[in-house]
């Protein structure tokens, strides 16, 4: 172990250690710095060579330093790490910080150096919130070989862990990572085996934060998720841009958070990475109105798009979209399953296999598609504690648990009707959908009965009053035959 401490420099107590070097606190002629020392003779030498070429208000800098790679002092202040300091902190704050440690990424860009092991450790945040950027142990040229970038599991970028070669685009995945954390307080992939953290990035995406925490920014949401495209292309890109976006993104409204479902999301966020592997697949989301079917296939288009993946409009003749389908990049489909002629469309799809995910909202199974292999998920009500966890997130009273569950009949999107006191102005609603309401204001009244005096199909009717209910506006009673304006029935 080399513990040639230098002579210039007294020592004031340890800052911590790793495999290759350790840390002190240090008194030196110009006040405090942490001393690094190389475990092994001339191992700083790369990081400093790195540092040489490196000076930005938010990249640590060095004091002083061996020649030969046995040491360097760096800056000091009051630093805390990430992670630690970013407990309790307001999300402006954390944005702001996010935004800084893209502009010293994109100087790292602009010298032609990645950084490699972007991590909650190695940024440090002085008493004034401003960040600095550690350890350029890892950062170096883009033309060396990924095997040879090493970085840590669950911040290493997909095609890194593929053995491609390193990018400004696998730092901006671990700026992601990154701001997942500070953001929801914890790992965009979480597994009781640490290990899985070397395959999940390969075979899934991460949830949505705004899942974990309510009320994130509806822009912030998009930008962390496209940070952590499984797609190098894909991720917003440079980072300047992406400092500007962090920065922006916190005028946006919220996204009504998605809740429940776990299981079901899942599988979709998976048969997404299967779709970009090559692995077709047709999916029958069947349910109830109002049961998150259009919930789970709004996330999952989302999901795709991130990705680069083309999404094909479900109006088009059979023709037209068949041979939209076949043209060889991965697509995403949503239809209709209640529409005519759908559930021969989709057999063909299933039967032609062109490289596209098809999402289907039905009301009940689809038997033909089914026997020729068309997965079906059918969304489940909320439980009790889903909906505690989602009134503790709201930072509401979980004690109320039950009532919110009573009201809510367990359907995700009547139950954030109910605690975020979700209202819309006529203006934004169709003509029918006013229309409905209408007529609910009454009181409660049957599918039947409401889709006779509206006009339309009981299957039509429900298109239209799918939407309200998801928004809180209507609800429906536990077997969907009844429909009733939702303040009514919490008064």
């Amino acid at each position: 172990m080399n513990d040639l401490f230098p002579a210039s420099f007294k020592r004031v107590r340890p800052l911590g250690r790793g495999a290759s070097a350790r840390v002190w606190l240090a008194e030196g002629p110009s006040g405090l710095v942490a001393v690094k020392l190389a475990s092994v003779p001339g191992g700083l030498r790369r990081e400093l060579e790195a540092h040489r070429s490196v000076r930005h208000p938010y990249i640590a800098h060095i004091v002083q330093a061996d020649p030969n790679g046995d040491w360097m002092a760096m800056e000091f202040a009051q630093n805390e790490r990430a992670d630690s300091w970013g407990r309790g902190q307001p999300m402006p704050v954390l944005v702001e910080l996010g935004a800084q440690v893209a502009e010293a990424l994109a100087h790292l860009h602009a010298l032609g150096m990645v950084h490699g092991d972007l991590k909650p450790s190695n940024v440090l945040v002085a008493e004034d919130g401003t960040a600095r950027l550690i350890d350029l142990g890892m950062a170096r040229g883009r033309e060396l070989p990924a095997l040879d970038l090493g970085g840590t599991l669950g911040f290493i970028a997909p095609e890194l862990l593929r053995g491609e070669r390193p990018g400004p685009e696998a730092d901006m995945y671990g700026l992601g990572v990154l701001l997942y954390h500070l953001l929801t307080r914890q790992a965009p992939f979480r597994d009781a085996d640490p290990a899985a953290l070397g395959y999940l990035p390969l075979t899934t995406l991460p949830e949505p934060p705004s899942s974990l925490r309510p009320r994130l920014p509806r822009a912030l949401d998009d930008l962390v998720l496209g940070l952590l495209a499984r797609r190098p292309a894909s991720r917003p890109m440079p980072a300047t841009r992406v400092a500007a976006l962090l920065r922006a993104s916190l005028s946006t409204p919220p996204r009504a958070p998605l809740v429940g479902m776990t299981r079901e999301r899942e599988i979709l966020r998976r048969h997404v990475v299967d779709l970009l592997d090559g692995k077709p697949a047709t999916l029958v989301l069947h349910g109830n109105a109002g049961s998150g079917r259009r919930t789970l296939i709004r996330e999952c288009v989302r999901a795709a798009q991130r990705e680069g993946v083309r999404v094909v409009p479900g109006g088009a003749d059979r023709r037209a979209l068949l041979a939209e389908l076949g043209q060889g990049s991965p697509a995403i489909l949503a239809l209709d399953g209640n529409a005519p002629g759908v559930e021969p469309l989709v057999v063909r799809i299933i039967t032609e296999q062109p490289l596209c995910l098809t999402l289907v909202r039905a009301d009940r199974p689809l038997m033909k598609a089914a026997r020729l292999g068309a997965r079906h998920l059918c969304p489940p009500p909320l439980s009790p504690e889903d909906v505690a966890r989602v009134l503790e997130g709201l930072e509401m009273d979980r004690r109320r648990a039950e009532e919110f569950h009573r009201l809510s009949r367990g359907s995700p999107g009547s139950l954030l009707g109910l605690a975020l006191g979700l209202t819309v102005s006529d203006d934004s609603l169709e003509p029918i959908a006013r229309q409905v309401i209408a007529l609910l204001s009454t009181g409660p009244q049957t599918v039947t009965t409401l889709a006779e005096r509206v006009g339309l199909s009981e299957h039509r009717l429900l298109d239209h009053v799918e939407p309200l209910i998801d928004r809180g506006l209507v609800t429906a009673s536990g077997d969907g035959a009844w429909l009733m304006e939702a303040r009514a029935d919490n008064a």
